[in-house]
């Protein structure tokens, strides 16, 4: 199979697992809810799922340098079928949290591999990127027109068990790299030392986006709009993100990684003075622009530092989910205390963080 045909099925797994995890994601909240979860049992869930999804990407990321990619694809996507399958079962709050640790670990056994087996295999990084957010457009929209959180959850299962048997056709081991089990295995600390500038800006932006994202849909209805609108103006960061990740990669990863921060810093103040539909569409569309930038920068910036792909990416996957479990907690509380233009002022301030950690790697790049 040429390589074309390899990249195009990568991509294809890519959009599928995504679409599963976008389809299920919406509703959990309501059925945390509707099993009588409090505000804070329903946080609880969720870091279940992040927390999980942090470790197993950790682990499983450095375990793929040493074995081989396509054993966790595969294994990964056959048990996040299960797992997503699972969730039809959960009728307890307690059950529910274990399951969606369940989806975590799933999850994080597949992702760190799959990125690496994507650059290894020579795909464009941010066309393979851009078929997740494509994924998380269709999820979102399944969500929306199937109001049966039973049919979502089957089809979720059902997307990652394609996927599972799409990644059987996957060609052997781009690389010679470590498939031996007495292979050393990658030091996690050498891997974050040859890229920490870029994980610690990404997660200074990141926790304050997840922050944000926690309250952005009252801070919208705050602003007078109708669900519909929220749900229109979510949608076009998905849509414009899909287009742009496609035509990053023939740019400077450092010059797109930058210019996603600064962007960020304007996008988060400008929620701040917007006041009419017209200037949250034009910011939605700038934030689209923005994560495309910094997610595909980022990640050719750490997957091109050294041979352990598989730990970089298992390092990256889990510095966005740690965001994700800390950030809404965060978000709340600044909310709670400061109102939703606290949260936003906050985000912008971390997000200048990560730009003055950026801008030295830049330029020494640059001079070398």
């Amino acid at each position: 199979m040429g390589p074309i045909n390899s990249i195009q099925l990568v991509s294809t797994v890519s959009f599928l697992m995504n679409f599963a995890i976008q389809g299920s994601l919406i509703y959990i909240p309501l059925l945390s809810a509707q099993m009588g979860a409090s505000d804070f049992e329903v946080g609880i869930i969720g870091a279940c799922y992040g927390s999980a999804y942090l470790l197993s990407s950790l682990y499983f990321g450095r375990q793929s340098d040493r074995l081989g990619r396509l054993g966790f694809i595969r294994s990964g996507l056959l048990l996040c079928a299960l797992t997503f399958a699972a969730q039809l079962l959960a009728g307890h709050i307690f059950t529910l949290g274990l399951v969606r640790a369940g989806v975590g670990l799933a999850l994080g056994i597949t992702t760190a591999a799959l990125v690496a087996y994507a650059f290894e295999a020579g795909a464009n990084m941010g066309r393979f990127s851009s078929y997740g957010s494509l994924g998380w457009i269709a999820g979102a929209l399944l969500a929306a027109y199937l109001s049966n959180i039973a049919y979502l959850f089957a089809v979720s299962s059902l997307c990652c068990a394609i996927a599972f048997f799409i990644s059987l056709r996957f060609p052997g081991e781009t690389t010679g790299k470590r498939n031996s089990s007495k292979a050393q295995l990658p030091s996690l600390k050498n891997v974050f030392k040859e890229g920490w500038p870029v994980y610690l800006a990404v997660f200074l932006r990141h926790l304050g986006a997840a922050a944000v994202w926690i309250i952005l849909p009252l801070y919208f209805i705050s602003l007078g709009l109708e669900q519909f609108w929220v749900g229109i103006l979510w949608g076009i960061n998905f849509a414009v993100q899909f287009i742009v990740m496609r035509h990053l990669e023939r740019f400077n990863p450092n010059s797109i990684f930058t210019f996603g921060q600064v962007l960020s810093i304007g996008v988060f103040l400008a929620y701040v003075l917007a006041n009419q539909l017209w200037q949250l569409v034009m910011i939605q569309i700038m934030l689209g622009v923005t994560w495309s930038c910094l997610y595909v920068g980022a990640l050719l910036l750490v997957l091109k530092t050294g041979e352990d792909k598989g730990t970089a990416s298992g390092i990256f996957q889990a510095t966005l989910n740690l965001c994700n479990a800390a950030g809404p907690f965060l978000g709340g509380m600044i909310a709670h205390g400061w109102g939703y233009n606290g949260v936003m002022i906050f985000a912008a301030a971390l997000g200048m963080a990560g730009l003055a950690t950026a801008i030295p790697r830049v330029q020494k790049q640059q001079a070398a």
